[in-house]
């Protein structure tokens, strides 16, 4: 299978076309996938400073979206990760932060409107469609690294509910 039919059936909340792909490949996977990420995020949220910029700084805005896209991920990875083995899950941290990379490209909807909630007052509309892409996020997410660790359903969404939790108090408290 090749990249593009796995990743069709990824965004399809069907993991099991990463198996097909070469072990090689993951990390230039997760790495393009969390840099477009970051592409996005930033790139929505310096089009809607571009007033406060005043034209200066978009595009160093825009590639500041990509460090911050890696340490998210690589927070997340590992906080995750500490879940999921706790819960019996049998992979190492680099799988999970390369699959977790992987399946970000489920999130490539999701960061304009994360961009938009942070930046701008949102509407009822943007509430909703950031509340369900993110979902949808992390469904994908769940459902890649379910299959990366081998657990049930029931102690992924345990593993995966405790690392909302836990990223969203830590992300609170930081901002």
């Amino acid at each position: 299978m090749n990249y593009p039919s796995a990743m069709i059936r990824l965004v399809k909340l069907d993991p099991s076309g990463l198996k097909t792909l070469s072990l090689n490949l993951l990390p230039w996977i997760c790495i393009c996938h969390v840099s477009v990420l970051g592409l996005i995020y930033g790139g929505t949220a310096a089009w809607l400073s571009r007033d406060l910029l005043q034209d200066r700084g978009l595009l160093q805005l825009t590639l500041a979206g990509i460090p911050v896209a890696f340490l998210m991920h690589a927070g997340a990875a590992l906080f995750l990760w500490v879940f999921l083995k706790a819960l019996g899950g049998k992979a190492t941290f680099l799988t999970a932060y390369f699959t977790m990379g992987v399946a970000a490209i489920s999130l490539w909807i999701f960061a304009p409107f994360l961009a938009i909630i942070q930046v701008r007052a949102p509407t009822p509309a943007i509430v909703t469609a950031f509340v369900l892409t993110g979902f949808y996020g992390l469904a994908v997410t769940g459902k890649t690294i379910q299959q990366a660790f081998d657990l049930s359903t029931t102690r992924t969404v345990i593993a995966l509910s405790a690392a909302v939790i836990y990223i969203g108090c830590f992300l609170y408290l930081w901002v």
